[in-house]
């Protein structure tokens, strides 16, 4: 499926509540003031299909020459291979343009066998701790806390080693 991908807007607010109660089956139902806080800390791509209805999401923030994934939602899963792509590529787009050295996304050890296959489609996997510079290090860290592993995807082919 081809969807129209743009940034979200504060008028996209409801629309974003109503997807994430959706895709969770009520089980997260964020606010208002959530999402229109979330919208202003990172930047935040939607997805909508043809009939113009909100089926997916994207959020990233960048430091350090690293984009990392925060918020990544298909609804209905069963478009993720094509949505979810989509957006993915949209903000390595975002990344490269912002001359990120790579992306890093945050998931869950428990994830299916059908969502790490995806992600490792895209490019993203584990690399070795003594291969990663000082920046992808802390990224890779940042979410311990939360017991989420960081998958990472270099998008840059020459590592930046002095300010650019």
């Amino acid at each position: 499926m081809k969807v129209t991908i743009r940034r979200a807007r504060p008028a996209d607010v409801d629309e974003i509540c109503e997807l994430v109660r959706r895709a969770t089956r009520g089980r997260l139902m964020p606010s208002r003031d959530e999402v229109f806080d979330r919208m202003a800390e990172r930047g935040m791509l939607l997805a909508f299909s043809p009939a113009r209805e909100l089926v997916g999401l994207i959020s990233w923030r960048v430091e350090n020459l690293v984009a990392r994934i925060l918020d990544f939602l298909v609804h209905p899963l069963d478009l993720r291979p094509t949505v979810g792509r989509q957006l993915v590529e949209a903000v390595e787009e975002e990344a490269r343009r912002l001359e990120c050295e790579a992306c890093v996304l945050y998931v869950s050890p428990e994830m299916s066998s059908e969502a790490l296959a995806f992600y490792i489609g895209l490019g993203y996997t584990r690399w070795p701790e003594e291969s990663l510079s000082e920046p992808w290090r802390e990224a890779a860290h940042e979410f311990d806390a939360f017991g989420r592993v960081a998958l990472i995807k270099q998008i840059r082919a020459e590592r930046v080693t002095r300010p650019i």
